[in-house]
């Protein structure tokens, strides 16, 4: 592992000074063990950190008591079982952020924050090619050795993601009790695979009746009643009549995998991945929950029983499967506010797009599949975008929906880097040049990213029915609707909402760009984007809301989880199956490589009305579930702010155009909306309005002082439940905002009820005084009064 850049030496003093400025507990340590009597019990304090230079002078080393420190050793000098042991702790989510101790290589230790203080934990012994190997959680009355010369090496102990001088208690990753029973019961299966057992595991089994934790207990409930949640969390799992266990395959999860998941009242195995697994591993994996916390609760919800039933202390947190839910705002204690409030938003906080949906039925989702079998970072919801704008073009023109509207769809992915977006842009590319006619159906259906007018008109005259994919969209996007862009640029985003209505007339025939634009008649086109968050946002000015541009977009937020590499992808894009190839062809209006008259794309005139045009219909029964859906969304008018009402009419569209995409793609000849690809473009279309107005809530700002103001309330608000201290806040600003303007923000930000100063007192006896956002306070908190 990477080392740290070298410091200056430090004394055994400033180290441990510094240690208990960044929260933590240092101790004295000789070699490997302090020699203190009661050393687990002190508290330490700059005045006992000086009198141990004096008192224990041979106590060079130095060590941090867990506790509400949760440290996971991996104690493994064989390397291929500590790489196996290491791989499965990276799954816990943000563990990649967990600052890494390593004395005698492989060996190596993990550092996180405890949500819950326990005691300690381990597996059992293991001998694997002569070597010990164990795992060890050290918790309540346990310490380790984080700085000093290992006494078998005579090496400094050395650390790889940041060390405990450079990352505060504060800043590190949250563990749950939950979440360290799995990787244990996950390493001794590792270990019991590998080696020959020496001693018995200190653990309990998630099956016991006997002393379980919370999360044991939900669990075990869970698999005692699968019927009352697997079908709300794999829509497409069935039940096996001899066996009464619930099968879910790779390919309804989009895996790139053989083999099914099992769900048994006798315990949930992952076929494909060659694993046991737990109901609520399941449901963070392929459900809405972002931790183990909601996930459980999500579980008591669906099986009827209140979470402090199976032994919850805490109050829990509402939530509903598919939707994330909002925070419960802080009352007003501003008595001299005597006015009616405002009725609170009920647009929740997107976090990221449930997996389960990157996969609607037919063409659409089989081309999502095939592109996440491609990728060497595979992103289900960038390989979502570029099937849904692919399809889009493919039936450009020719299709309508029971509303009048066509497929032209804007869809942007917001995605940071690392997220494998080249290969969904070729995989589009690919799996357009694999019918009969070749690369004539790409030339035909892709355009250049969108420098100019003219370049666009000429496009669409050449090819009615189009997709541009633009990468970098959000960088385009503040060079053509930011705020003070040149006129000529502005008009390629206002041809942009132009373009959105004009399937069923026609667009262009005017003077614009100093030049004559051509006519064409019921242009169709579609916009395949790909950005990171921060680029989006900071191109957009609330002229985009009210003007209706963002409306016109469908956002698809990947969300924090990062792709995992796969060394080998199952598919290629140099081999296109050929009932992919068929399913192309058959949305082109091919049959057996020839085309069919008029209906064939490729024949498509943009100075003549598109014949025949195909109209899909609803299903008995479906029309009722998107008029309530969109009559849903348009009451919101009276609960959000008045700049995103106009957003709100354009929900309703997007999810007709989804649904029209989808359906198209599971039938080309007769294309059915069914009550599941409706209730998915629901879903999806809700989803966006949540990014949209999260994030324009957030991040658009139309002036410095406001920028400066979301700034600050930016990092109160990603502190969530840790809440921020007002030193890691001027920190983190580095100087951007002098003192007096800083202190007037977080004024502001309290007035208006955004951000609570309060006071905390942990488990552990410690008293936290910290800014948090009023979603986020805890609930145990006290509000500091001036």
């Amino acid at each position: 592992m990477p080392n740290t850049a070298e410091r200056l030496d430090p004394t055994p003093t400033e180290i441990r000074l510094s240690l208990i400025e960044n929260g933590y507990l240092p101790i004295p340590v000789d070699g490997k063990r302090p020699r203190i009597a009661g050393w687990s019990s002190i508290k330490a304090t700059p005045a006992s950190v000086t009198a141990w230079e004096r008192g224990h002078a041979d106590h060079q080393n130095t060590g941090v008591l867990t506790g509400d420190v949760v440290a996971i050793d991996i104690d493994a000098m064989d390397p291929a079982t500590c790489e196996k042991l290491i791989d499965r702790l990276l799954d816990i989510p943000d563990a990649g952020l967990a600052p890494c101790r390593t004395g005698m290589a492989p060996k190596c230790l993990f550092v996180f924050r405890a949500v819950e203080p326990r005691e300690k934990l381990k597996t059992g012994e293991y001998s694997v090619s002569g070597k010990k190997c164990q795992v060890e959680v050290l918790g309540i009355g346990q310490q380790f050795v984080a700085f000093g010369i290992h006494p078998d090496t005579s090496q400094p102990y050395t650390w790889s993601g940041g060390d405990l001088l450079s990352v505060p208690f504060s800043d590190l990753p949250e563990i749950t009790p939950y979440q360290i029973d799995s990787f244990l019961q996950d390493a001794e299966a590792i270990l019991t695979k590998t080696g020959t057992p020496l001693r018995a595991s200190a653990m309990k089994s998630v099956r016991t009746t006997g002393n379980q934790t919370f999360w044991q207990r939900v669990n075990t409930a869970a698999l005692d009643t699968p019927d009352a949640w697997v079908r709300d969390l794999f829509p497409s799992a069935h039940k096996e009549a001899g066996t009464g266990a619930w099968r879910v395959t790779s390919s309804s999860l989009g895996r790139g995998l053989e083999e099914d998941i099992s769900i048994h009242s006798t315990g949930v195995q992952d076929f494909g991945l060659e694993r046991p697994e737990t109901p609520i591993g399941l449901v963070q994996q392929y459900g809405s929950a972002s931790n183990a916390r909601e996930a459980a609760h999500w579980l008591c919800e669906q099986l009827g029983v209140a979470p402090v039933d199976l032994g919850w202390n805490i109050a829990p947190v509402s939530v509903r499967f598919g939707a994330s839910t909002a925070a419960p705002i802080a009352d007003n204690d501003d008595e001299s506010d005597n006015s009616a409030p405002e009725p609170a938003s009920t647009i929740a906080r997107s976090k990221g797009l449930p997996e389960h949906l990157c996969f609607p039925p037919g063409a659409v989702g089989d081309f999502a599949r095939f592109i996440v079998s491609c990728a060497r970072f595979p992103s289900p919801h960038l390989a979502l975008v570029a099937s849904l704008a692919f399809t889009a073009g493919l039936i450009g023109r020719r299709y309508k929906g029971p509303t009048g509207l066509r497929s032209n769809l804007y869809i942007v992915g917001l995605a940071e880097s690392g997220f494998g977006k080249d290969v969904t842009i070729r995989a589009s590319a690919a799996l357009a040049d694999s019918t009969s006619w070749g690369d004539k159906v790409s030339e035909w259906l892709f355009m250049d990213q969108i420098r100019s007018l003219p370049g666009l008109t000429n496009k669409l005259r050449k090819s009615p029915s189009s997709i541009c994919i633009q990468d970098e969209f959000g960088r385009w996007l503040g060079d053509h609707a930011g705020r003070n862009v040149a006129t000529h640029r502005a008009e390629i985003a206002t041809a942009l909402m132009e373009l959105t209505g004009a399937p069923q007339g026609f667009w262009g025939g005017q003077e614009k760009a100093g030049g004559n634009i051509a006519r064409i008649v019921a242009p169709c086109f579609s916009l395949h984007g790909i950005s990171t968050p921060s680029t989006f946002w900071a191109a957009l000015s609330s002229g985009n809301i009210s003007e209706g541009l963002l409306g016109r977009l469908v956002l698809i937020d990947v969300g924090d989880s990062e792709p995992v590499k796969v060394r080998r992808p199952a598919g290629s894009i140099e081999d296109i199956p050929a009932e992919l190839s068929e399913k192309v062809a058959a949305l082109l209006g091919l049959s057996s490589g020839r085309f069919t008259g008029p209906f064939f794309a490729l024949n498509a005139k943009s100075d003549e009305k598109p014949y025949p045009i195909m109209t899909a219909a609803w299903a008995e029964g479906v029309d009722d579930v998107f008029e309530a859906f969109d009559d849903r969304i348009r009451s919101m008018k009276t609960s959000v702010d008045p700049q995103y009402r106009p957003i709100l009419n354009r929900v309703g569209e997007n999810a007709a155009r989804l649904a029209l995409i989808v359906a198209v793609g599971t039938n080309p000849k007769e294309p059915i909306i069914t009550r599941e690809i409706q209730e998915w473009a629901n879903a999806v279309a809700e989803h966006s309005l949540r990014v949209i107005i999260s994030g324009a809530t957030d991040n658009i700002a139309d002036n410095e002082k406001a920028a400066e103001y979301l700034r600050v309330r930016a990092q109160i608000v990603r502190r969530a439940e840790r809440g921020i201290t007002m030193r890691e806040i001027v920190k983190n600003i580095r100087g951007a905002l002098d003192k007096r303007r800083l202190e007037d923000i977080i004024s502001m930000l309290m007035q208006a009820g955004e951000v609570i100063h309060a006071r905390l007192m942990t488990d552990s006896g410690q008293t936290r005084i910290r800014y948090w956002a009023a979603e986020h306070l805890p609930k145990e908190s006290e509000p500091v009064r001036k």
